[in-house]
C-alpha cells in the first residue's frame, strides 16, 4: 500500500508550483498592460508625429513614414497600422495611392 501523506505532499507542492507560475504570469502581463497605457507607442512614433504635426503635412505615406523614421517597408507599415488602430492617423484612398491623414483633420 502507498503512503498517504507522501502522495498528498506531492499534490500539494504540485498546486503550490502551479499557483506560483500563474502568479507570475499575471505580474508580467500586468506590468505589461500598465506601460502599454503609460506610453502606447515607441519614441520613433512620437518623433515622426511631431515633425508631420510640424510641417503640416496633409498626408502621410508609407513612403514618408520610411524617410522620416530610416526604418524598412514592413516597420513603417507596422507602424501605421498601429496609429490606425488607436485612431490617430485615419486610412484615405485604396492600392498604390493609400496615404493617412490625422484623425481629427478633415
Amino acid at each position: 500500500m502507498e503512503p498517504v501523506v507522501s502522495t498528498s505532499i506531492f499534490w500539494m507542492a504540485l498546486a503550490l508550483f502551479v499557483f506560483a507560475v500563474l502568479f507570475e504570469l499575471y505580474l508580467r502581463a500586468d506590468k505589461i498592460t500598465k506601460k502599454h497605457h503609460e506610453k502606447p507607442h515607441s519614441d520613433r512614433i512620437d518623433k515622426a508625429l511631431a515633425y508631420f504635426r510640424k510641417n503640416k503635412s496633409e498626408k502621410i505615406t508609407n513612403n514618408g513614414w520610411q524617410k522620416i523614421t530610416k526604418v524598412s517597408d514592413a516597420t513603417a507599415t507596422r507602424d501605421i497600422q498601429h496609429l490606425v488602430e488607436f485612431e490617430i492617423l485615419e486610412k484615405k484612398g485604396k492600392g498604390r495611392g493609400v496615404h493617412y491623414v490625422f484623425k481629427n483633420s478633415k
